[in-house]
């Protein structure tokens, strides 16, 4: 494990959910939403998922009120575009000005395609973590509509693909916020390590989670001592 010298998560940090389109306004969604509310607090909160990163200098944070962003995104987003829009969400008071010492998780549309460079969300990638400027924020993780194959091998419920890849993001961004000035084992972050042997587990209140490098232990982790 190298650390970099860039930013970290601090306890108290906050989170806010951002979801975007009008998709998310019909009354058909808000189940689904307020499952994903449950699941980033669960995330955020879990002692042993959430709290043993503390090992890399990390705290735990808190979530506020969700936000919904009527206004309709197009069916591909460039990264660059994601970020320039959300600055102008938060110059706008659209969205909470969180500054430096928070984070937003953007949950996009079914039909929303999230792209970096070359590279399609549902093709090459599932769910990513990134920051508009560098050290100084915005910071955010990008959370495209749960893909129908590859992203999930443990289960084939949307919920449980979305979680596995949310539950990455969110630790790595802690972790590692602005992409590469964090704690990284050679070019990968502390849960791409652990890709490569997959463990399907749970934390406590049953969501299934992506494991991340413990290097207390000198192994993944699985959610038990």
């Amino acid at each position: 494990m190298n650390y970099n010298g860039g930013p970290l998560w601090q306890d108290g940090y906050t989170w806010q959910n951002i979801y975007w389109g009008s998709y998310y306004t019909k009354p058909s969604s808000s189940q689904w939403m307020n499952k994903l509310e449950l699941v980033v607090a669960h995330l955020e909160s879990d002692a042993s998922y959430s709290g043993s990163p503390r090992q890399y200098n990390v705290g735990i944070g808190k979530v506020i009120r969700p936000v919904i962003v009527q206004q309709e995104p197009p069916s591909q987003l460039s990264n660059d575009q994601i970020a320039k829009t959300l600055i102008i969400w938060i110059s706008a008071g659209t969205v909470a000005d969180l500054s430096t010492n928070r984070a937003y998780n953007i949950f996009l549309p079914p039909g929303t395609t999230a792209s970096l460079s070359s590279d399609l969300s549902c093709n090459s990638f599932c769910d990513y973590h990134d920051t508009a400027n560098g050290v100084n924020g915005p910071f955010y993780t990008v959370e495209p509509y749960p893909c129908t194959q590859g992203c999930n091998q443990c289960t084939k419920d949307p919920l449980d693909t979305l979680t596995r890849g949310l539950s990455e993001e969110m630790v790595e961004l802690k972790t590692d916020m602005d992409p590469g000035t964090g704690w990284v084992i050679g070019n990968e972050e502390i849960c791409d390590y652990c890709d490569a042997s997959l463990v399907c587990d749970k934390i406590a209140t049953g969501e299934y989670v992506n494991p991340w490098y413990d290097e207390s232990k000198n192994a993944c982790w699985i959610g038990r001592k």
